[in-house]
């Protein structure tokens, strides 16, 4: 497995990856995003057998109450999850589990170096701890699920860079709101120095036609991804996965009106998986397809 995916070994949902339980009904999986793993499963009643955990784990729960049985710290707990709930597990966790009713649930699988990378930029202590939570509310986690659910539902339009920018904000949310740790507080402001977003812009319309990664373009500003995003968009008012795109729907329209090139050429050359892709984002993000722009001209 490449370098930053996430690990599929010993985790609580192993059984559901060999097929057990059937297959998600989104997944993230060929999305390329790195560090993390997007589920969205709606299963029957059923048993989770012991499992060592390898990932950090957040179970956001949906729809109507659900009734589980789950062996928690090493006691037998009985738990009605509710629409919003979120249960946070840990990496070396060992847990196991009845789901006694229908369920639908999302599970975010986040890999622990990102949260060991981002507890660094953060000023976290070398050892950072998560503590595991049964059933915690958390508006910031459940908004941030609730996106990647989103993204998963559209085709994952908006690319490598979204998923991975959302992994990040993740990571920050955990540790700020449940790692018990001590964090060194830092404060960075007033954005990217402007050579340094010069650098960036410059980067980024020179390889439009790529796949661009977090931390790639952390990589061109010489700083964390963390205070990377954060930064970038204090200077442009955008993060950077709305300025990626930004930039391919005006390079498609640049070229949408020089009429050289054919529709699935343009999405193509501007970066974009399939025509059928290029399509869908141009439409959400100017009300019509690539075709009845070019009519129009």
């Amino acid at each position: 497995m490449p370098e930053g995916k996430v690990s599929e070994a010993r985790d609580i949902d192993a059984e559901l990856r060999k097929g057990q339980f059937g297959v998600p009904m989104l997944s993230s999986e060929k999305a390329g995003w790195n560090n993390i793993l997007v589920e969205y499963w709606q299963m029957p009643a059923h048993e989770l057998p012991p499992q060592l955990l390898s990932d950090y784990i957040i179970n956001l729960h949906f729809k109507r109450p659900t009734k589980a049985e789950i062996m928690w710290d090493g006691r037998l707990l009985s738990k009605n999850f509710t629409h919003g709930e979120i249960t946070i597990l840990p990496p070396g966790m060992s847990c196991k589990g009845i789901s006694l009713e229908d369920s639908d649930f999302l599970v975010l699988r986040l890999q622990p170096t990102l949260i060991t990378q981002v507890a660094g930029e953060l000023g976290y202590a070398d050892r950072v701890e998560i503590a595991p939570n049964l059933g915690v509310l958390s508006p910031q986690i459940q908004n941030i699920g609730l996106a990647l659910k989103a993204e998963l539902e559209a085709g994952c339009l908006s690319g490598r860079l979204y998923g991975e920018s959302l992994a990040t904000a993740l990571a920050s949310h955990l540790l700020q709101q449940h790692s018990t740790s001590r964090q060194n507080v830092q404060s960075y402001t007033g954005g990217l120095p402007k050579y340094k977003l010069c650098q960036t812009l410059e980067y980024i319309n020179e390889n439009i036609e790529h796949e661009l990664a977090l931390a790639e373009l952390a990589s061109v500003a010489e700083i964390s991804p963390y205070h990377f995003a954060r930064l970038f968009k204090q200077s442009t008012g955008l993060t950077p996965h709305q300025y990626v795109i930004n930039c391919r729907i005006e390079r498609a329209k640049k070229l949408l009106t020089e009429k050289k090139l054919s529709i699935a050429e343009i999405g193509d050359a501007i970066g974009f998986q399939s025509p059928s892709h290029f399509i869908a984002l141009f439409r959400k993000h100017t009300a019509m397809t690539p075709k009845g722009y070019r009519d129009r001209l």
